[in-house]
C-alpha cells in the first residue's frame, strides 16, 4: 500500500512538469514562426575612391595577374593520374572490324546459357536482316547446332563442322574511354 502512495505522488508531478515543457517549447515555436526575418541581401562596405585603379591595388599571389589561357596546360592534366600527362582525345571514329562469317554466310549475334536448360545461340543467315535464335541440338537451315559455348557455338551440316565465335566488341582509344561520351545501347525489337 505504502507503494502505490509514493508511486502515485510523482506522477503528477512528472505530468505537470512534461505539460510545462510542451507549453514553453510551443511558446518559443510561436515566437519563431511570428517573427520576421530579414533576408534581404547584405550591400558590401563602400570602397574609398581615391583615383587608384584596380591595377595598382596588391594583388593576393602573383599569379592573379596572368591571364586564363597561360593555365590551359593545368587544365588539360588530369590530376589524379601519377604520370599526369594530357589526355589525347581521337576525334576519329574506330570502326568495329566486321565479324568473322564462313563461307556459309552464318554470323553468330549472342549467346544465352542458363543453368537447367539447353543454350540457346542467335544465329543471323545471310540474306536475313534478323537472326533466328536456335537451341542446341535443334537443325536449322540444314545446320544442326551441336554445342553451345561461352563465346563460341559448333554447327555441323553438310559433312563438315563448324565453329562461329561472338564478334569481339570494338574497343575506344584510352583517351576515349575515359570521359567522353559513351556509345547509346543497342535498341530492342519487340514483337
Amino acid at each position: 500500500m505504502a507503494r502505490a502512495q509514493r508511486g502515485g505522488s510523482g506522477r503528477p508531478l512528472l505530468l505537470t512538469a512534461l505539460l510545462g515543457g510542451i507549453a514553453i517549447l510551443s511558446l518559443i515555436n510561436w515566437h519563431l514562426y511570428s517573427t520576421a526575418v530579414d533576408i534581404s541581401p547584405l550591400t558590401p562596405p563602400a570602397r574609398q575612391v581615391d583615383g587608384t585603379e584596380a591595377k595598382d591595388i596588391d594583388l593576393a599571389t602573383p599569379l592573379d595577374d596572368k591571364p586564363l589561357i597561360v593555365f590551359e596546360e593545368t587544365v588539360q592534366r588530369p590530376l589524379f593520374h601519377a604520370d599526369r600527362k594530357p589526355i589525347e582525345r581521337h576525334k576519329e571514329v574506330v570502326e568495329a572490324p566486321a565479324p568473322p562469317t564462313l563461307n556459309t554466310g552464318m554470323q553468330l549475334v549472342g549467346i544465352v546459357k542458363s543453368a537447367g536448360a539447353p543454350g540457346r545461340a542467335l544465329i543471323r543467315f545471310a540474306g536475313e536482316p534478323i537472326g533466328k535464335w536456335v537451341p542446341e541440338g535443334e537443325t536449322v537451315n540444314g545446320w544442326h547446332l551441336a554445342s553451345v559455348k561461352t563465346s563460341s557455338v559448333v554447327l555441323e551440316g553438310n559433312g563438315q563442322t563448324h565453329e562461329l565465335q561472338l564478334p569481339l566488341p570494338a574497343r575506344a582509344p584510352a583517351g576515349e574511354r575515359a570521359g567522353d561520351e559513351r556509345p547509346e545501347p543497342p535498341k530492342r525489337k519487340t514483337r
